[in-house]
């Protein structure tokens, strides 16, 4: 049997690409934890591997095309690999989330650790998501997709980085 170690626990702040399958890469960046899943920004940004380490500020540039919560299984068995740590703007990117419903009454808002949260107005109801975990593949798959290497899933829509209520909108912080 093969001795596969796997690679540390991602960092709030580490910086890891995301194979396109062409030769090239992408660039994601974890910004937080919670539990044990991460939460990831990945950039509209492809390179080629060889070229990565001259242009991963432009990379880090780049704007966000997917964002969401996923598990470190790739960056864990060294497929996503962490090239750098940088800083990361949490109240930038980190979402509020809803747990319970309206039509229950009992539907609250919380910041994105989970620590902090009051109930939920009607339009914070409507708009705000449930939290939900996506697996890293789908991240890949859909960048690649975003690429033009895979067809589109409508499925990725949930992924793709677009009106994000974040935990600094809601708690002020």
């Amino acid at each position: 049997m093969g001795n596969r170690q796997r690679a540390a626990t991602p960092r709030d702040g580490d910086i890891f690409t995301i194979p396109l399958g062409d030769g090239r890469v992408s660039v994601g960046q974890v910004i937080s934890s919670f539990h044990s899943a991460y939460y990831i920004v990945v950039r509209d940004f492809a390179v080629r591997v060889d070229e990565l380490p001259l242009r991963l500020p432009e990379a880090l540039g780049a704007e966000p095309v997917l964002a969401g919560l996923t598990f470190d299984a790739l960056i864990g068995h060294g497929h996503w690999k962490v090239v750098d740590n940088g800083p990361v703007d949490g109240k930038k990117y980190l979402p509020a989330y809803k747990t319970g419903t309206a039509e229950m009454g009992n539907c609250m808002i919380e910041d994105f650790k989970g620590e902090v949260w009051r109930p939920a107005t009607a339009v914070e109801a409507e708009i705000i998501p449930f939290r939900e975990n996506t697996a890293p593949i789908r991240f890949e798959k859909a960048m690649k997709a975003h690429m033009g290497l895979e067809p589109w899933d409508d499925s990725y829509e949930r992924i793709r980085v677009g009106d994000v209520v974040t935990s600094a909108d809601i708690f002020g912080w």
